[in-house]
């Protein structure tokens, strides 16, 4: 996986806003900040309680969530 290096300062000013995601068009995009990636193009989670919420949603405990409630939880 490699990077994509952003130079223009407008678009670093809106990734580094602390918002959590961006949108471009109709297309909305997580930001997620990781510490490391591999070059496998896969994602390794090193958190303890990030672990844990991914884990209980692979046991089926994700519930469907409206917009609403997606858009309540990615803005606070």
């Amino acid at each position: 996986m490699e990077p994509i290096r952003i130079e223009h300062e407008d678009i670093k000013k809106a990734i580094q806003s602390g918002h959590s995601y961006i949108q471009v068009g109709k297309r909305k995009f997580l930001l997620l900040e990781v510490e490391e990636v591999s070059n496998s193009d896969c994602y390794e989670v090193t958190d303890p309680e990030e672990e844990k919420q991914l884990m209980a949603a692979l046991n089926e405990n994700n519930p469907i969530l409206s917009e609403e409630e997606i858009k309540m939880i990615l803005e606070n």
